[in-house]
């Protein structure tokens, strides 16, 4: 009976073990890109005459827009409620778009899960954020937009 206890504590050891390197090892976006300099390098050559950053960690891809660096913003205008409303008014509808870079993403580097986040800015200040995957693309291709 011991055999048999040792044997299956052994083996249980072995699954475990095999799962947490499997998982270890997964493949994210970010260590894709890192394995593939010349996706990073155009991301950052698309990005380079505009006012957004683009941030690649794990499976999340993360515009940020800073308002502080756009033409016709000033602090209070950009921190208003108005301002913010619109922002997230304008994101809620954007889902199709965003939603298409994770889908798109997806399809291209076989890596599941990845997300695409917007945010607005004032400097170092987020004002308005919000996450976008590949079912967003999804649900605007099935209600027909």
């Amino acid at each position: 009976m011991k055999k048999i206890l040792s044997i299956l504590l052994l083996m249980i050891v072995a699954v475990v073990s095999v799962m947490c390197f499997t998982a270890c090892g997964k493949m994210t976006l970010e260590k894709y890109c890192k394995d593939n300099p010349k996706v990073q390098e155009s991301v950052d050559k698309a990005m380079s005459d505009s006012n957004v950053v683009v941030d690649i960690k794990g499976n999340d891809i993360t515009y940020t827009f800073d308002l502080s660096k756009a033409e016709g913003y000033t602090e209070e205008i950009a921190k208003s409620d108005e301002v913010k409303t619109a922002l997230e008014t304008a994101l809620s509808s954007a889902g199709p778009t965003f939603g298409n870079i994770s889908k798109t993403l997806e399809e291209s580097t076989k890596i599941e899960g990845i997300s695409t986040i917007v945010n607005y800015n004032w400097g170092d200040e987020l004002l308005v954020t919000k996450t976008f995957t590949s079912a967003d693309a999804e649900a605007a291709e099935g209600s027909g937009e």
